[in-house]
């Protein structure tokens, strides 16, 4: 999020706390943003370059300590045999996944910030899209075709080379052609060939399954007396399972996550 988006979620969650009181007073609030409408707006331009004629069909978030439901993971089918792009996915990332990750980031880190920005969070993938290409030797042009979309800005790349084959280009990229609150938001793409992509799919050291979230439930997940803020939207919360208030169009929830409890933040529409 940039300064702007910032003051405008705090100026919302400071009236709705004065309402609620659902704020640990003195704590430092840590905030996340996740929103769906970003991801479809960056869709809507990356989409016509990589796959225009496509098929759409949705998957699942799967993990065993998700507590809320989320939107679907979007997969954009390419119907066009001759292009190197087999399939777009494209997902915000669960707000149980944010709750495992900003913790454990804090405690591997040290620190709840990057760079020296105090607004930053140690995690660039709230946004992610993973391109799937035909071949090894697709990798390097659909990279290249992405940095050349004018609305990218390329933070940092890396290739990564795992030792059971999955193999993936990592593209850190700011967004600088949105609207003044999406102005330099940051998007994780993943390139990786479709023998990588389908062996992730099924490997149950790479894909969201049982075994992927016992191995994040027993990781050091710390924040100190700070308090995990997530704002978004697309969100269904068991109220059975979780304390909920609302207030001025805003649904507060306090989500009991075994990894890491935290406010969830979900804006209401009529």
């Amino acid at each position: 999020m940039n300064d702007l988006r910032t003051g405008q979620l705090m100026t919302q969650i400071e009236s709705a706390n004065r309402a609620l009181n659902f704020l640990r007073p003195g704590s430092q609030i840590v905030l996340v943003e996740r929103n769906h409408d970003y991801l479809d707006e960056i869709l809507a331009k990356v989409l016509p370059a990589l796959c225009p004629n496509h098929l759409l069909s949705y998957q699942d978030h799967h993990l065993p300590h998700y507590i809320v439901r989320d939107g679907k993971v979007e997969v954009y089918h390419n119907l066009e045999q001759a292009s190197p792009v087999v399939l777009v996915k494209a997902r915000v990332k669960h707000p149980c996944s944010l709750a495992e990750k900003v913790p454990r980031k804090a405690v591997y880190f040290g620190r709840i910030s990057e760079r020296h920005d105090r607004n930053k969070l140690m995690i660039g993938d709230v946004l992610g899209l993973e391109v799937v290409v035909r071949e090894s030797a697709d990798v390097s042009a659909v990279v290249k075709q992405i940095l050349q979309m004018p609305f990218f800005r390329l933070e940092h790349y890396e290739q990564h080379r795992k030792q059971n084959g999955y193999s993936s280009d990592h593209l850190n990229i700011k967004y600088e052609n949105g609207n003044a609150a999406m102005n330099g938001l940051e998007v994780e793409i993943q390139v990786t060939t479709l023998k990588s992509h389908k062996d992730s799919t099924h490997d149950p050291d790479q894909g969201h399954d049982t075994s992927y979230g016992a191995e994040k439930l027993g990781s050091k997940h710390y924040l100190g007396d700070r308090q995990l803020v997530i704002v978004g939207n697309s969100v269904e919360v068991p109220e059975d399972k979780c304390s909920v208030q609302r207030t001025d169009g805003l649904l507060v929830a306090k989500v009991p996550n075994p990894i890491h409890p935290y406010l969830l933040v979900v804006p209401q529409r009529d």
